[in-house]
């Protein structure tokens, strides 16, 4: 009895433990006997983000706080400024030769177009891949070579007509009265002939048809020709020969119908190897290798259009008149001679922090409608603990690499580095590191609809829940937003509050519901 007991007082302890486990995920399945799928209501899932703040990690940079580098063309008209002057964010800098900016503003442009159309080209191929059937992997079968015969053999006896005397033509060789020599599409010419028309620089005119108006025709010039072996024999109309009326000073015998050949020819090869490349098969894991390959070349020519896009938005502002001003508090610490600019990269003119330092951190895509230069934002030092008040000076508006982002954007999106002021900077010192956080709660509730992420599955990049649709589960696509609390997501479309949902893992689509009662699944 004492043993029952024993084994009895486990199996409870492990079912504890169980039930505590679930509940701390926050999600148990459960499907009762009949086969039905449990949904619950969107509204006990979901929350609203009443308070919303983004937190980075930091450091104190470097206090130069603003470089300005001449761009290719750019031209400095006037200089406002003197080295160790102070000056307030606002103040006039330089200012540019305007046509200068015009032209370097057209040339940014037409790298937007043409990444453009480089994007629209990755991305339909990256497309095509994603429609693509893999095929099954063919067992490796060894090359065996076919038998060679003991001797090759030889090319079937073509009879065809060879020029190869002087004789032959009318005319004296010179540029006015050339050689004029009648043949046909298959005739060929000798080599004894092309060195006799090298040695004596003549010109020569091989035409099909009457010479006055002929059908066809090729102009040598000897002083243009290379050796010859004697026994060679070239013919002398391929494919792409210049017609009557075409020829030109640049015609060099048999060679410039031999470069257009090739040239075709490399065109066809190209071409033929174009389409192999889009013909071509792929096993499921190649595949799948394929599509992160071209994902990554996509998102490479993004970037690089991103970037574009700021240089050029940067530019037009300027372009309005010509005037850089300066956007901190700081002292000029460096300024060129517009009559000889830096060639070697360095700055033109760079401008310093004055008494206090400034702080870097990373905001995400989805805030930077609610992160405004003048924001404030509360900065702490890991090492001492000590609190600092900072204001935003600047956002960049190029993507960054950086991946201290740890706040209630959504973690797939893109990154973007801002630079804040902190006027009273005791104890701090560059390459401190920081917990940087900025409360956005006074811009206004987020009254978005928040639900637990467990809920939300994603597949190629597709985000879907599983909806009760009048009895009966539906997959239904939605479009996510912010990530909240590292738990929740934010739906943009696709449900409601008024809506039931099942929990995504063993339920499939057209599957009766039944809704819950007791909260769980």
């Amino acid at each position: 009895m004492k043993k029952k007991k024993r084994i009895k007082i486990i199996i409870i302890a492990v079912l504890v433990v169980a039930v505590a486990a679930g509940s701390i995920t926050g999600v148990v399945y459960y499907r009762n006997s009949k086969g039905l799928a449990s949904v619950m209501s969107v509204s006990m899932i979901s929350t609203t983000n009443d308070y919303t703040s983004m937190t980075s990690e930091g450091m104190v940079c470097d206090d130069a706080c603003q470089t300005i580098n001449l761009k290719d063309g750019q031209k400095v008209t006037e200089v406002y400024v003197t080295k160790d002057q102070q000056v307030k964010a606002g103040d006039k800098l330089l200012a540019y030769d305007v046509t200068s900016l015009s032209l370097s503003v057209e040339m940014k442009q037409l790298e937007i177009q043409s990444l453009d159309n480089q994007l629209a080209s990755e991305k339909q191929k990256l497309d095509k891949l994603k429609n693509t059937k893999p095929v099954e992997k063919q067992p490796e079968t060894p090359v065996i070579p076919e038998p060679q015969p003991d001797t090759q053999p030889s090319a079937p006896d073509e009879q065809h007509d060879v020029i190869s005397d002087l004789s032959e033509a009318k005319g004296s060789g010179t540029e006015d009265d050339p050689y004029v020599f009648t043949c046909t599409e298959a005739s060929y010419v000798s080599g004894e002939l092309l060195n006799t028309l090298s040695e004596k620089s003549a010109v020569a005119r091989f035409v099909i048809g009457d010479a006055s108006a002929p059908d066809m025709e090729l102009i040598v010039r000897g002083d243009r020709l290379g050796g010859y072996d004697e026994s060679d024999e070239i013919k002398l109309f391929l494919a792409g020969t210049t017609t009557a009326g075409d020829a030109s000073d640049d015609t060099e015998g048999s060679e410039p119908s031999d470069t257009k050949t090739d040239s075709a020819t490399e065109q066809t090869a190209q071409t033929e190897a174009d389409t192999a490349a889009e013909e071509k098969t792929y096993t499921a894991d190649e595949l799948k290798d394929a599509i992160k390959e071209q994902t990554r070349s996509v998102a490479d020519v993004d970037l690089q259009k991103r970037i574009a896009q700021a240089d050029l938005k940067e530019l037009q502002s300027e372009l309005e008149d010509g005037v850089v001003y300066a956007k901190k508090d700081g002292i000029v610490t460096t300024v060129g001679d517009p009559a000889n600019p830096p060639k070697d990269g360095t700055p033109f003119l760079q401008l310093s922090g004055a008494s206090g330092l400034y702080i870097s951190g990373t905001i995400g895509e989805l805030d930077l409608d609610t992160v405004k230069i003048g924001q404030s934002v509360s900065a702490v030092n890991y090492m001492t603990g000590d609190t600092y008040d900072g204001t935003i000076s600047e956002i960049s508006n190029v993507p960054s690499d950086s991946v201290n982002y740890y706040g209630d954007s959504n973690p797939n999106s893109s990154f973007y580095e801002y630079t804040a002021y902190i006027e009273n900077p005791q104890n701090l010192k560059k390459g401190d590191s920081l917990e940087l956080t900025i409360d956005t709660s006074s811009e206004g509730s987020d009254s978005g609809l928040y639900i637990d992420k467990s809920y939300v599955r994603t597949e190629n990049g597709q985000s879907y829940i599983y909806k009760d649709d009048n009895g009966k589960l539906k997959k239904q696509s939605v479009k996510t937003g912010k990530s909240l609390w590292g738990s929740y997501v934010e739906i943009k479309s696709g449900l409601t509050n008024d809506d039931y949902i099942a929990f995504p893992y063993g339920v499939r689509e057209g599957e009766k519901t039944k809704v819950s009662e007791d909260g769980m699944y």
